[in-house]
């Protein structure tokens, strides 16, 4: 036992720092006669740990977290999958279920999220696949959820932008566009933020759902967007790329594509990527939209389908390097300085879906049904598996699990 007594801090130091400081600077020999002056001290590294969810569309408004591993030594295989109804639309008179292009699902604590061609949106247990609640709309789902705390965003064809409580999907507001919103949202210090088909760009107070702004008519809006510096860059049906501002919407530039785009900007170190139905992927500067270079896609596919080899998915920029697959049936690795081919990979099918790249793995589905891992680095295929006969939305990934619909009607977990 330690005897009790008053102990003054400031007093102490002053006979305290002398003693320790002599301390340090003694002889030590017995470590081969090493002699040791003093210890410096290390500074102490906190590693930054990933993200623990895919709240929104590609993680994140800047649309850069691709998701998590660890991968394990064997092959994925299923381990649960849900099945979703086929429902008929205004638009489509055969039923449509499942996950469609060019969401994913989104993934929270326990729960997974996502909008189905049948209408509704869903929450399932992580663990099992098993449904917890689910709201219908009137119309396909095909939108990435965007989770805001207790609420969740989602919209589709049936033109509204939808606000729900996440925990049993009861509904807080809803606000009717002029069109279809296939455009996945971003929720930044209470509002949210997307883009319409009916060509305006809008911002609303995730309170209510009251309207902030929309801007002037850009065009019709059906990829997504990325909010960097706040600054928000976007693609239209009508072939151009705009960069916006966050807090009133208004175009600081725009740049000519010259034909449909559908991918969701990747903007990284000055540059912004994307692509178009044309068949090209194009890299703009960010700070006036000047065009550094184009690349187009040839061969693989194009031959069997009227499309050709234009691009619906979004770029994937990591490292120095973009990854995207092609209605061509290509999977393509460019140089990001230069759009260079480094390796490109045929698989069975057109690639609608986005491909995240997590651990030097690039993973993505093709419209033929299978789901595939490529080696970042050189392209080998490292793993495929037959899931489905039309998989053209984009796989959530998170602790070495993938998340991914196919249009057949259902949801799978592979891991």
């Amino acid at each position: 036992m330690f005897p009790s007594f008053p102990f003054n801090l400031r007093a102490a130091s002053h006979f305290l720092l002398p003693v320790l400081a002599g301390l340090a600077s003694l002889s030590i020999g017995a470590c081969g006669d090493r002699v040791v002056q003093k210890t410096e001290a290390e500074p102490i590294s906190k590693a930054q740990k990933p993200p623990v969810t895919v709240p929104m569309w590609l993680g994140n408004p800047s649309r850069n977290f691709y998701g998590t591993g660890p991968w394990p030594d064997r092959p994925l295989k299923v381990i649960w999958e849900f099945e979703t109804g086929l429902t008929a639309g205004r638009l489509h008179k055969d039923g449509w279920g499942g996950t469609s292009w060019p969401g994913q699902p989104s993934v929270s604590g326990n729960r997974v999220y996502f909008g189905s061609a049948d209408g509704y949106l869903y929450c399932l247990d992580k663990n099992g696949g098993s449904l917890l609640w689910k709201f219908q709309t009137e119309d396909s789902l095909k939108t990435t959820p965007t989770i805001a705390g207790d609420r969740i965003i989602v919209s589709g064809l049936d033109h509204y932008v939808y606000c729900l409580n996440t925990n049993d999907g009861s509904l807080i507001w809803k606000y009717k566009t002029g069109f279809e919103v296939d455009c996945s949202a971003a929720v930044i210090d209470g509002r949210v933020y997307f883009g319409g088909e009916d060509g305006f760009f809008y911002c609303l107070n995730l309170d209510d759902g009251g309207l902030v702004y929309k801007t002037e008519r850009l065009g019709s809006m059906e990829g997504s967007f990325s909010l960097v510096e706040e600054r928000i860059y976007i693609g239209t049906e009508q072939g151009e790329l705009y960069c916006l501002q966050m807090r009133d919407g208004a175009t600081v530039w725009k740049a000519r594509m010259g034909a449909d785009s559908d991918s969701t900007p990747a903007v990284v170190k000055g540059l912004v990527y994307t692509a178009a139905e044309d068949g090209f992927v194009y890299c703009f500067n960010q700070a006036a939209g000047e065009l550094v270079w184009k690349f187009k896609a040839e061969g693989g596919l194009s031959r069997h389908y009227k499309e050709r080899s234009g691009f619906w998915a979004s770029p994937i920029v990591k490292d120095g390097r973009v990854y995207i697959g092609s209605n061509n049936g290509q999977m393509y690795c460019l140089t990001a300085d230069k759009g260079e081919v480094v390796w490109q990979h045929l698989v069975r099918g057109p690639i609608w879906g986005t491909s995240p790249v997590v651990d030097d793995r690039v993973i993505f589905g093709d419209k033929a049904g299978w789901m595939y891992m490529l080696s970042a680095h050189d392209g080998r295929r490292l793993w495929e598996l037959k899931i489905g006969d039309n998989i053209n939305a984009t796989p959530a990934i998170l602790d070495g699990r993938i998340y991914i619909g196919a249009f057949n009607g259902k949801l799978y977990c592979l891991g």
